[in-house]
């Protein structure tokens, strides 16, 4: 009997499954396209019925435009992993774009006029424009971070923070937890996007100094679409990254908690062996490992190490 597939853990990379998605996106995108380019080039040869207020075709083309503007909004969905923050702009910009090759083709091909084209050619024109500004913001904010961060040398893990202190609307202070690429656990007080409190995020730590605060960096990753894929990568973490208050079956651990100003803060830095588990705990958390595993959301190197954190913590 042939062993079971092994199922991608949900913090790995799924190269397969993005080269699918990319590929399933751009045809998605590519059809729209092409719906809205037929559109545009046959409009002028559609026969209309019209009667009691009400206008109808029996001709493709007279619906060819509304069909791929419905196909561009479905790849929003299949796309918006993948190209983030930039996929509302890029899918408008292919849109306008289609549309206005659409008349333009209409043009030469004497199906349409110059005049008859020239004002929805000019608000296409300006829509493409404001799109493709659209999608260069969006990509520039959602891989500016890491791409300054790996230009730098850092290098990426999951992170957990803690100890909320409000900064201002967008970002807070906090105490950022991670284990370096040896394995040692690092707390480290920084500034961090407020997001990173709901979902979890990336540290990008120098491996050469993983307690300097000045060179850390906390990145939130674009969350999947699906709610029990976000929330199955985050109890993953927090399987990898246990801290103290995770066996009382809430989030407090990572819960924002404000401090008031004359609170004494956490320390700033401290490389430090793993937090210790209460012992009550210990077989919850097993369990919890255990389930994750079963159900696909760690691998089985990534089950072994928590396991063996967990058991290590809870002789001391």
């Amino acid at each position: 009997m042939s062993a079971a597939p092994r199922v991608p853990s949900v913090l790995s990379t799924d190269v397969s499954g993005t080269v699918v998605r990319a590929l399933v996106g751009a045809g998605v995108v590519a059809s729209g396209g092409w719906l809205l380019w037929f559109g545009a080039h046959e409009w002028r040869t559609v026969s209309w019925e019209c009667a009691a207020g009400t206008c109808a075709t029996d001709d493709f083309a007279g619906a060819a435009p509304v069909l791929g503007i419905l196909v561009l909004a479905a790849a929003l969905g299949v796309l918006a992993p993948l190209t983030r923050r930039a996929t509302p702009g890029l899918v408008v910009a292919v849109g306008s774009a289609a549309w206005l090759a659409g008349l333009q083709a209409a043009v030469r091909d004497h199906l349409n006029t110059e005049q008859g084209v020239r004002r929805t050619s000019i608000v296409l024109g300006v829509v493409l424009a404001l799109a493709v500004v659209a999608a260069v913001a969006g990509a520039v904010r959602s891989l500016g971070p890491s791409t300054v961060a790996r230009a730098r040398g850092l290098t990426r893990t999951w992170a957990r923070v803690t100890d909320y202190e409000d900064v201002d609307g967008t970002r807070c202070r906090a105490t950022v937890h991670f284990d370096d690429d040896r394995g040692v656990r690092h707390a480290v007080r920084t500034e961090v996007p407020r997001d990173a409190f709901r979902h979890a995020p990336r540290a990008w730590y120098d491996p050469a100094r993983p307690d300097d605060a000045e060179r850390l960096r906390v990145v939130v990753p674009g969350q999947p679409l699906a709610a029990a894929t976000r929330t199955a990568r985050d109890e993953a973490v927090r399987a990898l990254l246990p801290l103290p208050g995770d066996g009382d079956g809430g989030r407090d651990g990572d819960r924002p908690r404000a401090r008031s100003a004359g609170a004494p803060s956490a320390a700033p830095s401290a490389s430090s062996p793993r937090p210790s588990a209460p012992a009550g705990t210990v077989v919850d958390d097993l369990e919890r490992l255990a389930r994750l595993h079963r159900d696909g959301a760690l691998t089985d190197e990534e089950f072994a190490t928590a396991k063996a954190r967990l058991l290590a913590d809870g002789r001391r």
